[in-house]
C-alpha cells in the first residue's frame, strides 16, 4: 500500500488495530441480519490508534463489517475502521487493510504521527510569534457589559515575561496577550493565563480587538487615557495554542519543518 493511502486511511479512521480473523461472520444473528452477512469477527491483538475509551480492547473480539470477500486470511493484518457502535459487542466498519509487517507497521506509525500532529502543525504555522514565556499577572481586559452574549469569551489580559523566542520578530521583557477567561462551552477548553503559568505559547495578532484602556488621575478626576500603544497586543484562543515546556522539541521540530529544514 502506498504511503499516501496509508495517510489517508490514517485521517478517516478512528479506530486502527493489528488483529486476525477468527471466523466469517458472527454468531449475533441480529447483527448479521442488519449487515446482511457482510461481517467477520476479528480478535484484536494490538491498538494502534482509538479514542481513550477503545485502548483496552487487546485481546477482545471487535465484529468488523467489512465488504472484503473471501476465505479466512492467515496471519495478522492491520485493519483500518471507523466505529459504529459500542455494547456488548464493539462493531466496526473497514476503511482498508493490509498485511501487517515490521515495515508496515512503521510507516502506519508514521502516518499516524503526522496526522496527530496536523492540528498543531497549522497552529505553529499561522502563529505570528511563538515563544516560552511566564505568566506574572492577569486582570479583565474589559469592564463587564449588560449586553454580554450567551457564549462571550470575557476576554482578559495576561503580562508575560519572555524567557525566549522560537518564532517572530526579536522580543524582550514583557508582552500582554489576550485571553478568554469564559468557562462556557464554547471557552472552557481555551488557556487561561493566570499568574505562575509557564510554558509555550503559541501568540496569534488581536486583530479587530480595541486594547484595553487604563484610567489615571488628574486633577482631581479620572480621564482616560485613549492614545493608542505603540507595541501589538496578542491572543491565544486554541487550546494548542498554550502547551507544556515538554512539547518544545515538538514544537521545534515542526518550526524546522516550516523552514524547509529535515
Amino acid at each position: 500500500m502506498a504511503k499516501a493511502e496509508f495517510v489517508r486511511l490514517v485521517e478517516e479512521a478512528g479506530l486502527i488495530f493489528r488483529g486476525k480473523v477468527v471466523r466469517q461472520g458472527t454468531t449475533d444473528a441480529r447483527l448479521m441480519a442488519a449487515a446482511e452477512g457482510k461481517t467477520a469477527t476479528v480478535e484484536v491483538e494490538e491498538v494502534l490508534l482509538s479514542t481513550e475509551a477503545l485502548r483496552g480492547l487487546s485481546g477482545r473480539e471487535v465484529i468488523l463489517v467489512s465488504e472484503h470477500e473471501g476465505a479466512k486470511e492467515e496471519g495478522s493484518q492491520v485493519f483500518f475502521t471507523s466505529v459504529v457502535a459500542l455494547g456488548d459487542h464493539v462493531v466496526a466498519r473497514e476503511l482498508g487493510r493490509s498485511k501487517w509487517s515490521r515495515q508496515t507497521s512503521g510507516e502506519i506509525a508514521e502516518a499516524v504521527k503526522a496526522a496527530q500532529e496536523r492540528p498543531l502543525q497549522a497552529r505553529v504555522a499561522g502563529a505570528e510569534l511563538v515563544i516560552t514565556g511566564r505568566v506574572a499577572a492577569s486582570r479583565r481586559a474589559e469592564d463587564p457589559s449588560i449586553f454580554r452574549s450567551e457564549h462571550d469569551p470575557e476576554w482578559w489580559i495576561a503580562r508575560v515575561e519572555v524567557l525566549s523566542v522560537e518564532k517572530g520578530g526579536k522580543v524582550e521583557g514583557e508582552i500582554e496577550v489576550l485571553f478568554p477567561n469564559s468557562t462556557d462551552i464554547a471557552w472552557y477548553k481555551s488557556p487561561k493565563l493566570h499568574e505562575g503559568a509557564h510554558g509555550i505559547l503559541l501568540l496569534h495578532r488581536a486583530e479587530g480587538k480595541e486594547h484595553p484602556r487604563e484610567k489615571e488621575k488628574g486633577r482631581g478626576r479620572e480621564k482616560e487615557k485613549d492614545e493608542e500603544r505603540r507595541h501589538p497586543i496578542y491572543e491565544v484562543s486554541d487550546p494548542l495554542d498554550f502547551l507544556p515546556m515538554e512539547r518544545l522539541e515538538d514544537v521545534r521540530r515542526l518550526l524546522g519543518y516550516e523552514r524547509g529544514e529535515r
